[in-house]
């Protein structure tokens, strides 16, 4: 008897071994510390029927160095390429920012076809001066070296039989959202960069494509001009209002724009304001709203210099972030509000200086 309870007791820490073992495995990040969860607002689920979010993860800039042919001449010189390491998977909609009981105003037909996922990167160096924008290359000698990098040698950075994609080959129908009882469906993909400015300390990187989110957005406006639009009845209590700096928010919650009891800002005109519309409001004798897409960035930084790179020096700055982005202007508005007048439309803003010719 005391031999099978022995036995009894040894199969049972085996067991438990084996179960910590896989629960470790199941739990390891691979460097995937960061992660923008698939997080809307309750306005936002109001105003799209349609609407999805995909939750995104990432590893840290990373970097690696070969030869490239130059995009002039030809010939091959060594240069760093810049990469980010990123998976993504479908969890619906996940958490609400915060709740609300305004009507659906959007509503749309169930789609013939699955949304398509279809990413973009931008990098934009964010130190003083010109900020210079960099696209996601497809550069297949840097892929092959990134994946030698990441998925051989004895210590694998991806889980056993991922297939890491550039931003052509990962693209297709969204993924399929995942069961609560069930591991997800991770897609992994690589973007690259080449050609950025040395100097640059700062990085801001812009992800579209990972939301179908969207407003039809006009101004800047004064907060007299949201003001006159409700007494022509061209604001509705469901439009969104955002005064370049907070959250957008419901009209029918903006100062005292719906309700006169309510305070007015303490400086209406220290802000810009833009509002959003909906399709069926728009006419011929007004301006066209410009579409502001649901985007997602991620700051990055490091202290070292130009001349000795080391890509232990990128660390993330802040946590990602999603904001609405405007179809018009390349870098992200959140940076750039301060910086327009009262009285400039959006496709008066002086151009950002794009990237070296080189880098296309």
């Amino acid at each position: 008897m005391p031999r099978i309870i022995a036995c009894v007791c040894l199969l049972a820490a085996g067991w438990a071994g084996l179960a910590e073992s896989l629960g470790q495995a199941q739990e390891k990040d691979y460097g995937f510390k960061v992660v923008a969860p698939s997080q809307t607002t309750g306005d936002e689920r109001a105003s799209q029927s349609n609407l999805w979010v995909l939750e995104v993860q990432f590893k840290s800039l990373r970097q690696v160095q070969l030869e490239l042919p130059d995009p002039k001449t030809g010939e091959k010189r060594k240069e760093i390429v810049l990469y980010l390491i990123y998976r993504v998977v479908n969890r619906g909609l996940g958490e609400v920012k915060e709740e609300t009981e305004a009507p659906s105003t959007n509503t749309f037909d169930p789609e013939a076809t699955p949304p398509l996922f279809i990413p973009e990167f931008s990098l934009i160096t964010q130190d003083n001066g010109p900020q210079n924008i960099y696209d996601d290359r497809l550069l297949p000698a840097a892929e092959k070296e990134i994946r030698k990098r990441e998925q051989e040698g004895k210590t694998s950075h991806l889980p056993l039989g991922v297939v890491l994609k550039n931003s052509v080959k990962i693209a297709g129908a969204i993924p399929k959202e995942a069961a609560p009882d069930m591991p997800p469906a991770m897609h992994y993909g690589v973007a690259m960069w080449r050609g950025v400015d040395p100097e640059a300390d700062r990085f801001t990187i812009m992800l579209s494509g990972f939301s179908n989110g969207y407003k039809l957005v006009r101004g800047p406006v004064t907060y007299q001009e949201l003001v006159d639009r409700v007494k022509a009845n061209k604001l509705t209590f469901s439009d969104q209002i955002w005064d370049g700096k907070s959250s957008w928010k419901a009209a029918s919650e903006t100062y005292n724009l719906f309700d006169e009891k309510k305070p007015t800002p303490a400086d209406p005109e220290a802000n810009i304001w833009f509002y959003t519309t909906t399709y069926d409001r728009v006419t011929d004798n007004e301006e066209k709203p410009i579409i502001w897409r649901k985007t997602l960035i991620q700051r990055f930084w490091r202290p070292g210099d130009e001349l000795n790179r080391q890509e232990k020096e990128y660390r993330f700055e802040g946590e990602p972030e999603w904001i609405f982005q405007p179809d018009d202007i390349r870098v992200p508005v959140v940076k750039r509000v301060p910086k327009i007048a009262a009285a400039t439309k959006p496709a008066n803003i002086a151009a950002e200086k794009p990237a070296a010719e080189e880098n296309k």
